[in-house]
């Protein structure tokens, strides 16, 4: 009887001994245990991806168009007649909107479940910019009066007004590809992730 526990607690032992030591070298070899949080790891993963991404491009806008601006002579705070002076500017470029990825935020809200919260779009820049006088007109007293201002002209276009109405314009595109790009993201670690957005009011 005593024989029989005593065999018993020792084929206990010595298994217990072979499974410390199997975990242990797995462990060190860094082969895949048997269990373990694969979800927490999945998060982790998410996570790290989302923050390492700074500013990200969602939309390239193709803008051109022209501008004017008029001018008259002045005498004693009146327009003198026929002293107009006007210039119209052409303009073309590709104005960059976005976000910046480092204020973008990813919570876990379930199983392979993921909130994504978006900040206010932003006017990331320009690239290609051109700016061309098309034409300059003026009434024969037009050398009385100051030259248009072109680089006056080119600061309006660029401006943050300028910039707030493309973004304001294009908020449903901005959305929509703010939601591939950052599912896409997260997909491609956790191919099973649910992904909801939040946006910037």
């Amino acid at each position: 009887m005593i024989k029989s526990v005593v065999k018993v607690v020792a084929g206990g032992v010595v298994v217990a001994i072979l499974l410390i030591g199997g975990l242990v070298v797995a462990t060190t070899q860094g082969w895949s245990l048997p269990f373990g949080s694969r979800s927490e790891s999945r998060d982790s993963q998410v996570i790290q991806a989302i923050e390492r991404t700074q500013e990200v491009s969602l939309v390239s806008l193709s803008i051109q168009g022209i501008t004017s601006q008029k001018t008259n002579a002045t005498l004693f705070g009146r327009t003198i007649p026929g002293s107009s002076s006007s210039v119209f500017l052409q303009y073309t470029f590709k104005g960059k909107l976005g976000i910046d990825g480092a204020a973008v935020k990813v919570a876990t809200v379930g199983q392979s479940a993921y909130r994504v919260t978006v900040p206010e779009f932003v006017f990331i820049g320009y690239d290609e910019p051109t700016f061309e006088v098309a034409t300059e007109d003026g009434d024969f007293l037009s050398w009385t009066a100051p030259k248009p201002d072109t680089l006056k002209m080119v600061n309006e276009i660029l401006d943050k007004k300028a910039q707030q109405k493309y973004l304001d314009s294009n908020q449903g595109v901005l959305k929509d590809q703010a939601k591939t790009v950052y599912t896409t993201l997260i997909t491609t670690i956790d191919p099973a992730a649910v992904v909801t957005m939040e946006f910037a009011s």
